[in-house]
């Protein structure tokens, strides 16, 4: 009896070691009755990622928790005793959806029989959305350069009909019929020129000397410009951080600021609806969207009540060319050339938006580092534009 007490105590002594440190492990592990799915043993990330306590009440079966039909068929595959490696997505509370990698693999008894099962399950949502945002970026790259050498060549070829325009009207008379006829050829050539600064920008080839500017002062410049020329059914409110100094090119980020919020006007129409720019400094290790900050830097947030876009839309707003408006109203560049313009800039840009909700970007810039760290809020409160 008294060894029979001891091999009890040392089991349970090694039940509570092995719980311990599988609480320790930065994954999903959980042990599953192979019968019927119910949860046998869970560790604390189990609890951390689904929203259910480490030790889960009787009866709770696993996959009651998220629907995953890769990961049902991975359960039945180890029941029939052949263990599954993997990757899929599931949604979890708050509507949440989680990339993971794992594995399931069966447990037999003494008698070969699959008594449990083994889930591991690896979060690996962020390394995706990385990967993702990568290819993105190459892309973006390769198309830019494409893109460059074009607008380079382009541009000097309007250059050449400028200028021969501009020698055939110096030699004909003021009252010349072919005057009007030479007006739009120019009219048409600065429309050209224009379009291929643009592709110029978006390439990144369009470079200037940065500057030193104050942030809040050019958002406050640019909000004011949107309040006098958008439609009056758009209500522009702005919320900005004084304080902010950034070293770029203020006339390109205009240009962005201002290129979001005609998009955002536009999209709202015919009902209008709220245009909100938001401006604050970010301090190094916190998490937006998400997405961690490295470094310090300025969150600059245009936000709008529109009709929003869907997934496959989303996924295409920056390829250049691309535009979801009637042919002759967009040339399907301006988000292209802000997408250039915020990575020249040491930036990024993050959207999020659905139909009927509206779109949000999230633009990160990097501020200057002798900028104070604690920064006066200064906010230009809620304003109509007109």
């Amino acid at each position: 009896m008294a060894q029979d007490s001891m091999d009890k105590r040392r089991l349970e002594e090694t039940s509570k070691r092995l719980s311990s440190a599988l609480d320790q492990v930065l994954e999903v592990i959980t042990i599953l009755d192979a019968r019927d799915g119910f949860i046998l043993y869970s560790n604390t990330t189990f609890s951390q990622v689904f929203g259910s306590p480490s030790l889960p009440g009787p009866r709770q079966r696993f996959m009651d928790l998220f629907e995953c039909r890769i990961l049902t068929s991975a359960l039945e595959q180890a029941r029939q005793g052949q263990a599954w490696t993997g990757r899929s997505s599931l949604k979890i509370h708050g509507g949440k959806r989680l990339t993971f990698e794992g594995t399931v693999s069966p447990v037999r008894n003494e008698e070969g029989v699959v008594e449990s099962l083994v889930v591991r399950l690896r979060d690996i949502t962020l390394e995706v959305e990385k990967d993702a945002q990568l290819r993105q970026a190459h892309k973006m790259d390769a198309l830019g350069i494409l893109a460059g050498g074009m607008a380079h060549d382009f541009n000097n070829l309007i250059g050449a009909i400028l200028n021969a325009a501009e020698l055939i009207e110096r030699q004909l008379p003021p009252d010349s019929p072919i005057q009007r006829k030479l007006e739009i050829i120019q009219q048409v050539g600065g429309r050209a020129r224009d379009l291929s600064a643009q592709i110029l920008n978006f390439s990144r080839r369009a470079d200037d000397a940065p500057t030193t500017f104050d942030l809040p002062d050019l958002v406050t410049e640019v909000s004011t410009v949107l309040q006098t020329t958008l439609p009056k059914n758009v209500d522009v409110r702005t919320d900005l951080a004084g304080g902010i100094r950034m070293l770029g090119n203020p006339s390109q980020l205009h240009q962005v600021i201002m290129n979001l919020g005609i998009n955002a006007s536009q999209a709202m129409q015919p009902g209008g609806g709220v245009l909100s720019i938001r401006l604050q400094p970010v301090n190094a290790g916190r998490r937006e969207s998400d997405q961690p900050f490295p470094e310090p830097c300025a969150l600059l947030s245009i936000e709008d009540t529109g009709c929003g876009m869907d997934q496959p839309t989303l996924e295409r707003i920056f390829e250049p060319f691309f535009t979801t408006k009637a042919v002759g109203h967009g040339t399907g560049l301006g988000l292209s050339v802000v997408y250039g313009i915020v990575q020249g800039h040491g930036g990024s840009l993050q959207v999020s938006s659905e139909p009927g909700r509206g779109s949000a970007f999230h633009i990160r810039l990097p501020i200057l580092r002798e900028a104070p760290r604690e920064l006066d809020p200064r906010s230009t409160g809620s304003q109509s534009g007109h």
